[in-house]
């Protein structure tokens, strides 16, 4: 009777914790709803409060606009020397190198979008060469996803201005992706 006992208890415990990790999976989600919701609703809310003051908006310096927007993410001047564009299989990207080194990343793909299309299924010197936007491991490389709720107001006009002068094109989507990629021979610290 004692073991049947024990074996109902235990039962019962395993049930309620099952229940107890279903019902939190469900908050999570329904928490994650609501986060995506209100960020929808704030870009939204930008757009209607700065429509009259869209046609004022010019970006002379594409380096400086990305120097403020990247200290303002890493907490101090990244100091850039120099930006490029960058381009492969559709993908393209914006690269700034920094005096210490590193480089900034901006792109406008997504970051499972962009990590699938820079996975290297061979071993070797190419397969080196085919990752070099991201380094080494592009998957531990910290990025910061930009847009008008992060980064203020006109995020999105400057960065579609910032974004043709460098490359020439305009910028499919209102938000960058910014990575930090470290030096070469230097790992995350």
């Amino acid at each position: 009777m004692d073991i049947f006992l024990a074996t109902c208890v235990l039962f019962a415990i395993l049930l309620l914790g099952a229940l107890i990790s279903a019902g939190n999976e469900r908050q999570r989600k329904a928490i994650d709803g609501i986060r995506e919701q209100t960020e929808g609703w704030a870009e939204q809310d930008i757009r209607i409060k700065r429509e009259k003051l869209t046609r004022q908006i010019v970006v002379p310096e594409p380096l400086a606009w990305l120097e403020k927007v990247s200290a303002a993410v890493l907490g101090s001047a990244p100091k850039l020397v120099t930006v490029t564009p960058w381009q492969k299989n559709g993908l393209s990207a914006i690269v700034g190198l920094c005096q210490d080194g590193r480089s900034l990343v901006f792109t406008p793909i997504p970051r499972e979008r962009l990590l699938k299309a820079l996975k290297v299924k061979s071993k070797g010197v190419l397969a080196g060469i085919q990752s070099a936007l991201l380094g080494e491991d592009p998957r531990r490389i910290p990025y910061t996803e930009l847009s008008v709720v992060t980064n203020g107001m006109f995020f999105d006009i400057e960065a579609a201005q910032v974004w043709q002068a460098i490359t020439g094109e305009s910028l499919p989507v209102p938000r960058l992706t910014m990575y930090e990629v470290p030096a070469p021979g230097k790992g995350r610290k």
